[in-house]
């Protein structure tokens, strides 16, 4: 149960005009450029490790996982996997469009080497997790909505119960209910020991779910190691990249999403959450909702939301910079008590700062609602009310001030004058 890549390289052959295949192999002459997608990628996942991948579209992330599962070959190096492999990374590839859901769901299982029994049990597992209706699946796949055919895909890929799971942004398949279907499911896979490849630009659920990661960047490994060190490099990089974008941007750009109100911030795809974030509030001695604060100042924050169900979830927050550096951050699920929030209705959520010590700067608020695992995302509003923080107590910088102490020891002359190197 464990995936090993050893100083794998992936390239293709890029041609300016489809003709120019026919004239590269009549003439025997060079008629492509070669782009190279990966190079000297070597690491392993450990057994019942889940690893996570990081890195911008087009660092190959895909063509790796790709790799990885097998469902493409590298041009040197090899993988070595132990264990039975499912992929989720193009969802439905394969499924014949003519055919029912039955029918591909057989196809399906008949692809993983199933018969009889095994694959009525595999058919009778995807559809029962699909939550497809028996008219739906006698249709063709191809009259299905895009949502109702990554139900399916999800259903027939995990079936099988596979020892080694590579996963490629299908957290994000369907509705709400089913991302956090999908999710257990995962989650259930790797309780019970699977080996799990996972690759999202969610930082959040790479941070929350891998024991370790792998920042690529232009086909090569960046960064390997323990994932808060690793997302946290790849963090830096994006701010860089970020900063360096906005300052080459024209003036005339639309308005930075941190200057948007809570309602304005973009929503968490998928259609309307089970639990909606409404507004966040803070207040101080000086009033509610103050631009400017001072350091040390006593501060409340008051986080209301709305929930359409009567599933658990959790809310987190984060104290945010204008380049998006989390400055603090915690979740309920993160307390002693770990209690979730249950029951329909208004929630109102408070939390305390007691003389916060932020020092000088621009900050700004992030706000999630999860699930009751602290995995999903259900909402969120993201750079919301910005404040301003002024220090006019201390004569200290950076972010936030650390209690600390000072203390000094006088060292006589002839102590001094033995610790001196001799020579001979």
């Amino acid at each position: 149960m464990s995936i090993r890549f050893d100083q794998v390289e992936k390239s293709y052959a890029v041609y300016e005009r489809p003709q120019d295949r026919l004239w590269e192999l009549l003439l025997r002459q060079r008629r492509h450029r070669t782009h190279v997608a990966l190079s000297g990628v070597d690491f392993a996942v450990q057994p019942g490790e889940t690893f996570g991948l990081v890195g911008e579209n087009g660092a190959g992330k895909s063509t790796l996982l790709k790799i990885g599962a097998g469902t493409i070959r590298p041009t040197r190096g090899h993988v070595t996997r132990n264990g039975r492999v499912a992929a989720l990374l193009e969802l439905g590839a394969g499924f014949h469009p003519e055919e029912s859901g039955y029918d591909n769901m057989r196809f399906m299982a008949a692809l993983h080497g199933l018969e009889g029994e095994a694959m009525a049990r595999f058919v009778d597992s995807a559809i029962e997790f699909s939550e497809l209706s028996q008219e739906s699946l006698r249709r063709p796949v191809k009259t299905y909505s895009s949502g109702m055919f990554m139900r399916l895909a999800f259903a027939g890929a995990t079936a099988i119960e596979p020892q080694i799971l590579i996963v490629d942004e299908a957290l994000s398949v369907g509705d709400m209910h089913f991302q956090k279907k999908s999710l257990d499911r995962i989650l259930g896979l790797r309780d019970q020991g699977a080996t799990i490849l996972f690759c999202s630009h969610n930082l959040y659920q790479v941070r929350s779910l891998c024991q370790r990661a792998a920042w690529i960047h232009d086909g090569r490994i960046q960064e390997l190691g323990p994932t808060e060190a690793v997302v946290t490099a790849y963090e830096a990089h994006e701010r860089g990249r970020y900063l360096h974008l906005r300052s080459e941007a024209p003036t005339t750009a639309l308005p930075d999403s941190a200057a948007l109100p809570a309602e304005a911030a973009p929503a968490v795809p998928g259609g309307v959450p089970l639990v909606k974030f409404l507004q966040l509030r803070t207040e101080t001695a000086d009033g509610i909702n103050m631009a400017q604060l001072e350091s040390f100042e006593d501060l409340s924050v008051e986080i209301e939301l709305e929930a359409y169900t009567a599933d658990p979830f959790h809310v987190a927050f984060s104290i945010v910079r204008p380049d998006k550096d989390n400055v603090f951050g915690t979740a309920t699920h993160l307390r002693s008590d770990a209690k979730a929030l249950t029951g329909i209705g208004r929630h109102v959520i408070r939390v305390r700062f007691p003389g916060i010590p932020l020092l000088s700067g621009e900050y700004l608020w992030s706000v999630y609602v999860l699930d009751d695992s602290g995995f999903q995302v259900i909402d969120m509003a993201e750079l919301i009310q910005p404040f301003k923080v002024l220090n006019k107590t201390k004569k200290e910088f950076g972010l936030v001030w650390l209690d600390h102490e000072w203390s000094s020891a006088e060292v006589s002359e002839a102590a001094s004058k033995e610790d001196e190197p001799t020579t001979a």
